[in-house]
């Protein structure tokens, strides 16, 4: 029955070559040639139908096989461009599979086109299909192809041949129109949606024919014919040497290469209320979810929390542009509890900070101050404001005593007793302080700021009671008089307090040891940590929620929970562990008169600090590991794995002075970050994440998403913080789109363990459950004020079915397959809602104009795809938010990082300082010279690589013993390979990690630069997101090249023909009786399973000899 089908399908195809023969003249020889040609190609097409029909096939050239140099390709040079198909990697199979080849797309005998290595022979029967009638003078790209037999009606052996080549490998010319539309929201949209291919970069034989071609040449998407290329280039014949790497025009369907059908739309799948938002985890580790569809869901509709026209004045200075989108946490607990947006609004302490010091105050009785001190940072593009709402940072006893010798006189005491205790003696309140911020003075920050928060000034030292233990915090170091707490040494015999007092004439000296305490006081929930709330931090004090906070050794942190915590045999002492806790030896310290304590006199500064790039400890590639809205780290163990995996450190120093690094803050409240924490190495501003403005449209957009296996979006009620929320290990910046190996984990996995707690390569099962499955259609409400005009969801579906308005990826091209209009608009929608079956519907009523497939090793359509955004309009903002359009911006490429960057231009050459601003918050461009390098060191890539046998194959690094595939994916790769000079700035000197420490499962991962994530390193998202839109894996346009002859009965050849066509695969199966939605695993039809979607003829013409 099948084989049947076969002959069919061909003879469908000779009837026309019947037609030709008897128009022309039965018996001629170019009559017979010319038969003889169509039935090369008529088999030509039976064998891409049996071959690529089904949806689970790869499509890739010869010219991808490399043996030990990516640099060149080990097939045979008139092979190079032969067109291989493999299956895919199937749906289910965890493992990627090795590349099963199932056949070459030419002529030739049936078994050996089969074998893989045929394309690295050469010789034999062979016809030359391209050459110099199609190339001209060019060196490279010839085809030829073994030639078969048939028995000619002279009664002679007469050759036939057919070469199929891959379209999808090239960079369509033709693309439809550049928006015109030049509204902020319509701008942005292009920035995601690669609006043409920059065939200006194409280069052949060092002239770039199309360098001077306008983008709003009305000729460039009537293009239907490779000549007629000649007339959009400078030079007729320039064109020529291009014929492998452009295409005249392709398109191709949005199908899913693993699982088969069409991929899913989560424009429509994800335009949701928060009641009705999907949660089902993307993958697992053990019995714990990681990345899950909430949180696409929630970063997805972001957009719709904005605000605009908030004329806030900021809490350093300065106004809030009018224009500014900003957001603004909930004024009361009811409404945050049920903000599934909160976190993205609550800006991240990244630095809680304890300021110990001795005084001297009544009767000469010696008090320890204690100063609060906090820094908030912003990592988003777009203002936050927390006013009315504040929030309470709470401290806890600090896990050290102090030895203090006095006049020969020497006193141990526990500085939890000393803070905790009301009586002096005994354990009493364990929250000795509550630092509240942004109470007395309201929090409005700008986009990517950092601000210091600390006692308000012109404060005087109060004692420490009961009822002032609540510290309002203002902007900035204001050294205000903190807070004493006299020192206790025990009680007489009738009960009376005895003090440690120092007259003038005497002098203190110190030391300050860690503890072993474990049970006493605070230490019986942790060793140490800070809780932070939103509001008041405990309920009855007010309105309540507890938000996170950074601990060590906490009692109820994952794998524990308060109906069964860590037990006691697991918990740590501050002592064991002398490498965190440090101890403040003499050698640290400076002796104190009486008369100096007299004033507050610093010893010690204790700190939970968020790595940077120059002031961590332990250094690494520090950001890409930390997640701003993951807002509770508990340290378990303090192991040396654990310490490299946390964001945040504890930091230890001894203090003898007021003048100290890591006091410092700008004259305005602005602390510093990034860099470091100090004016030496760290800066004000670092805007690491956008927030969508609108509805993305490009699967690289959710790198922005602060996905990280949270369970839950809003704030979880509870007593205290024993609920809040804790991500899955490890923390990551930018998990979907990108692939750096996380170097916590061995490279030959994806999962591993942190003790107890598991931990997951969350950007590759991320990417893994993605790419292939799902896109975006950018059928989403335009109702913004961004857009001009504005439209409902259901209008942007109606227009752009109806050909009225193109969606913003301007390259999906509708294809109703002559249905009407309205009758998918009552499939697509439920009223003005989205309908179930539409998320599986609306990759069927499109097609992709220049699908591009990522196997290509064309480095001139590599170089066109990169460079689809030249020229674009961008988005800008400036310090204080506002946001425009830029149209005269530079020549280069933008670079699509965030989605409204400061209108400030960073650099990735040269020798960037790790304080200059521009790379914490700008904008990057590529280059002319920077995409040649960058496409070159991709195609490296996949011919060590491919085939990729899937989307998220390509997208993913190669899980493996191969350590340098391994460590992250192909265009992550081509960016830190030392021939991309992209980020060179970065990727060596001071700025890059060199060496690692032992501790790291995957120590070479660990190796690049160190503020990875930041604006100015461009990142392999960055690069996907414009491009993302129009990539697969596979393709469905081809160019088919057939050969026939006539020939005597002596075998003399008396005519010979060629002919061309172009097919595409058509959404409709072989077999029209089953639905093109039809999920695979439920076709009935056995052609169908067998032959998949249809292929249609896009295009027929006879080639002049001196064409070929």
């Amino acid at each position: 029955m099948l084989m049947t089908l076969m002959v069919m399908l061909a003879l469908s195809l000779l009837t026309l070559s019947s037609t030709s023969i008897s128009t022309s003249g039965r018996n001629t020889d170019l009559a017979i040639a010319r038969s003889n040609a169509r039935l090369a190609l008529s088999m030509a097409i039976a064998q891409l139908q049996r071959s690529t029909g089904p949806d689970q096939r790869i499509t890739t050239t010869a010219d991808q096989l490399s043996g030990s140099d990516p640099d060149s390709s080990s097939s045979a040079e008139e092979r190079r461009h032969w067109t291989g198909v493999y299956k895919s990697w199937a749906a289910g199979v965890t493992n990627r599979p090795g590349p099963d080849f199932m056949t070459w797309l030419v002529s030739g005998d049936p078994d050996t086109v089969e074998r893989p290595e045929l394309a690295q022979g050469s010789g034999g029967d062979s016809i030359e299909l391209v050459g110099k009638g199609t190339l001209g003078d060019a060196r490279d790209g010839k085809v030829e192809v073994p030639a078969l037999r048939v028995q000619d009606q002279n009664g002679g052996s007469a050759r036939i041949a057919w070469w199929t080549g891959d379209q999808g490998t090239k960079a369509a010319l033709a693309t439809p129109p550049v928006p015109e539309n030049q509204s902020v929201a319509s701008v942005r949209g292009s920035l995601q949606g690669a609006p043409r291919n920059a065939v200006e970069f194409a280069e052949a034989d060092q002239q770039r024919p199309f360098q001077d071609l306008e983008l709003s040449d009305a000729r460039i998407p009537k293009v239907t014919g490779w000549n007629q290329a000649a007339f959009l280039a400078s030079d007729k014949d320039a064109p020529r040497a291009l014929f492998h790497d452009l295409a005249p025009f392709s398109t191709g369907l949005m199908t899913n290469v693993r699982a088969g059908g069409f991929r899913k739309d989560f424009s429509m799948y994800l335009e949701k209320s928060a009641s009705q938002a999907p949660s089902a985890p993307l993958y697992r580790v053990g019995n714990q979810a990681g990345i899950n569809e909430s949180e696409l869901w929630l970063y997805y509709n972001l957009h719709k929390e904005l605000k605009t026209r908030g004329r806030f004045t900021y809490t350093t200075g300065g106004t809030m542009s009018s224009s500014a989108p900003y957001f603004q946490i909930e004024g009361t607990m009811a409404a945050a509890l049920a903000d599934a947006e909160y976190f993205y609004k609550q800006p991240q302490i990244v630095s809680y900070q304890t300021v110990v010091s001795f005084q001297v105050r009544s009767a000469n009785r010696l008090s320890v101050v204690i100063d609060p001190i906090v820094t908030y940072w912003n990592p988003l593009d777009v203002p936050v404001v927390m006013t009315p709402a504040f929030n309470s940072i709470k401290y806890w006893q600090l896990p050290y005593d102090m030895k203090i010798s006095v006049g020969g006189r020497t006193y141990m005491t526990s500085m939890r007793k000393a803070t905790g205790s009301r009586s002096g003696t005994d354990d009493g309140a364990y929250q000795y302080l509550t630092l509240v911020a942004g109470k007395v003075q309201p929090i409005v920050m700008k986009p990517g700021e950092v601000m210091m928060i600390s006692q308000g000034p012109g404060t005087t030292t109060q004692p420490m009671t009961s009822s002032l233990n609540y510290v309002d915090g203002r902007a900035g170091w204001n050294f205000g008089g903190g807070y004493a707490f006299e020192l206790v040494t025990g009680t007489d015999a009738s009960g009376n307090k005895q003090y440690i007092t120092v007259t003038g004439a005497e002098t203190l000296s110190y030391e300050i040891n860690p503890n072993s305490e474990i049970s006493g006081g605070s230490q019986q929930w942790s060793v140490n940590h800070h809780e932070t709330y939103y509001k008041e931090d405990r309920k009855e004090r007010g309105e309540s929620i507890g938000i996170g906070g950074v601990f060590v050794d906490y009692i109820f942190a994952p794998p524990y929970k308060e109906s069964s915590p860590k037990p006691p045999t697991s918990r740590m002492r501050a002592s064991g562990h002398p490498a965190v806790f440090a101890k403040i030896k003499p050698a640290d310290t400076r002796p104190l008169s009486g008369s100096q304590l007299a004033e507050k006199q610093p010893v010690m500064i204790y700190s939970y600090n968020a790595k940077t790039e120059n002031a961590s400890d332990r250094g690494g590639r520090v950001f890409s590991r930390f997640n701003p809205k993951a807002m509770a780290v508990d340290f378990s163990d303090l192991s040396a794995a654990e310490q490299d995996v946390m964001p945040f450190e504890v930091q230890i120093q001894p203090l003898n002075s007021w003048r100290n690094r890591s006091l410092e803050v700008s004259t305005n409240g602005n602390g510093y970050f990034g860099g470091g924490m100090n004016a030496e190495f760290g800066t004000s501003f670092i805007s690491t994440h956008s927030v969508p403005r609108e509805a993305i449209v490009s699967m690289g957009a959710f790198q922005h998403a602060f996905a990280n296996g949270f369970a839950v979006n809003a704030p979880p009620d509870g007593y205290a913080i024993t609920n809040v929320r804790f991500p899955m290990l490890p923390h990551v910046s930018h998990p979907i789109g990108n692939s750096l190996a996380p170097s916590v984990i061995p490279a030959g996995s994806t999962q591993s363990n942190l003790g107890s707690r598991p931990m997951a390569d969350h950007s590759y099962l991320a990417n893994q459950a993605l790419w292939d499955d799902w896109y975006l259609s950018g059928m989403a409400p335009q109702t913004s004020t961004n857009f001009s005009p504005r439209r409902a969801q259901k209008q942007v579906a109606e227009d752009f079915l109806n050909g009225t308005t193109p969606l913003p990826v301007t390259r999906y091209i509708a294809d109703l397959g002559g249905r009407e209009t309205s009758d998918l608009m009552s499939e697509l929608f439920s009223g003005t809602n989205p309908t179930t079956g539409s998320t599986q519907l609306t990759a069927t009523l499109l097609r992709v104009d220049g699908l591009f497939n990522v196997n290509s090793t064309s480095v001139e359509a590599w170089k066109a795809v990169l460079g689809s955004l030249k020229g674009r309009p961008i988005v800008v903002r400036d310090a204080s938010g506002g946001e425009s359009v830029k149209t005269d911006h530079d020549d280069g490429v933008p670079v699509s990082g965030l989605f409204a960057p400061q209108d400030v231009l960073a650099s990735g050459q040269g020798n960037v300082d790790v304080k200059e601003p521009n790379q914490w918050v700008g904008r990057r461009t590529l280059t002319g010279e920077d995409i040649d390098s960058l496409a070159k060191a991709i195609v490296r890539e996949v011919r060590k690589r491919g085939p990729f046998l899937s989307l998220a194959d390509f997208v993913n690094r190669r899980v493996g013993s191969n350590k340098e595939l391994a460590r992250a994916g192909a265009i992550q790769a081509a960016l830190d390979s030392k021939e991309v000079s992209v980020n060179a700035a970065y990727n060596s000197g001071d700025r890059a990690v060199s060496g690692t420490a032992g501790t790291f499962a995957f120590p070479e991962a660990e190796t690049g630069p160190k503020s990875y994530g930041i604006p100015g390193i461009v990142k392999q998202g960055d690069i996907l997101t414009p491009i993302a839109p129009i990539l697969s894996v596979r393709s469905d346009s081809f160019i088919i090249r057939s050969y026939g002859e006539s020939v005597d009965k002596d075998g003399k050849v008396l005519a010979r023909a060629w002919c061309e066509a172009v097919v595409e695969r058509d959404k409709n199966f072989v077999d029209p009786s089953e639905k093109v939605e039809t999920a695979i695993a439920n076709l009935r039809s056995e052609a169908n399973k067998t032959f998949g979607r249809r292929y249609q003829v896009a295009s027929f013409r006879w080639l002049h000899p001196d064409e070929v």
